[in-house]
């Protein structure tokens, strides 16, 4: 369907007032791991989405200036490792925040799964990904990743990210029977 023209012309929001307001979307924390000659690579990363499971297929935003971007493309292959609650000092790790020289893969436990690419044991789900497709946006790249293994815990709970910090998720629990109906 093609756009009309007057709504071709509306000029995009600043980045300032998208900034603000994508701050307030609530997305589970990631990290994106890759291997490439020997050498591990990650990043934190919250822009993670499932695109379809026939085919299995997931798709990653990764910004374009970071060191992991061109390691994945690269390599041809990454790990998508969804954090629990408890992973939290995983999460900072790889977004930096326990500094540069730092070996990002000192803190927490990690495994393979089919592609060699790390894989983060106790992680809430692991998608091993063979890179299908790589989509460029302006700053970042939209990496397609082909599911070739899982691995997932159940019962334990995700790290969010939102309004700028961690966050966890608010227990609900279910009501007696009879309740449910009130409600």
């Amino acid at each position: 369907m093609a756009m009309s023209q007057d709504l071709k012309s509306l000029p995009p929001v600043t980045a300032a007032e998208y900034v603000s307001a994508i701050a307030q979307h609530v997305s589970s924390v990631c990290v994106i791991t890759t291997e490439l000659d020997g050498e591990r690579f990650g990043l934190t990363a919250t822009a993670v989405s499932s695109v379809c499971a026939e085919p299995p297929r997931l798709l990653v935003c990764v910004n374009k200036s970071g060191l992991t971007h061109d390691k994945i493309v690269r390599a041809g292959k990454f790990c998508v490792n969804v954090l629990t609650e408890a992973q939290d000092t995983v999460a900072m790790v790889f977004a930096g925040m326990g500094g540069k020289d730092v070996d990002r893969f000192a803190t927490g436990d990690w495994m393979t799964l089919e592609t060699g690419a790390p894989a983060l044991q106790g992680a809430a789900a692991v998608f091993d990904c063979v890179l299908g497709e790589v989509c460029a946006q302006s700053t970042h790249s939209v990496l397609f990743g082909d599911v070739v293994a899982t691995a997932h815990v159940s019962g334990r709970d995700t790290l969010l990210y939102g309004a700028r910090r961690f966050r966890q998720l608010r227990k609900v629990f279910s009501a007696p029977d009879g309740i449910n109906e009130y409600l």
